[in-house]
Formats: C-alpha cells, sequence, structure tokens
C-alpha cells in the first residue's frame, strides 16, 4: 500500500533520507532515539535539524506541512537541505 499526501499526492518514503549519518553534535533525544544536529545522507546531502516532524490525525505524517528542502529521518525528526554545506559535482 503507498503512503501518499492527501493534498499533493507525495508519495512520504521519496521524503525520507537514505541512510543518514550523524554528522555534529548530540542536540538530545526524542523516543529514546539521539537527535544529531545534522546528517549526511547517502548521497553526501548534509541536512541539519529542524524539529520534530508534524503528524496528521490519523498518525502519518503531514508532509504537506514540510518546508522545501526538509526531508524526514526516522523515528519522526525533520532535517532540511543544508545550502552552505551543497556538495559540488
Amino acid at each position: 500500500m503507498s503512503r501518499f499526501a492527501p493534498s499533493t499526492g507525495v508519495r512520504v518514503e521519496y521524503l525520507i533520507l537514505v541512510d543518514p549519518q550523524p554528522a555534529g553534535p548530540l542536540l538530545g533525544y526524542y523516543n529514546e532515539q539521539p537527535i544529531p544536529a545534522a546528517v549526511v545522507d547517502y548521497f553526501g546531502r548534509r541536512y541539519t535539524y529542524a524539529g520534530v516532524a508534524p503528524r496528521c490525525h490519523n498518525g502519518r505524517y503531514d508532509v504537506d506541512a514540510l518546508a522545501t528542502g526538509e526531508r524526514l529521518v526516522e523515528p519522526g525528526l525533520v532535517y532540511r537541505f543544508d545550502e552552505m554545506h551543497r556538495k559540488v559535482a
């Protein structure tokens, strides 16, 4: 079963970072999981912590509430693409 955002039709899976690795100091914990200040995804892109992911009344992520460049990291954190550390090809 696909999980689409109701209004945009964006699949939630497309917004989850692939293999995020910590890349900064520890800010705290959420759901007993560490919150790194930044993460680097599988493709070498850096994202900085932006907050806790909003959820709909049914418990699914509210991807419509995410801003441009924001992505999800389990267990429900939001990270924003860091333009300052853009990987140059």
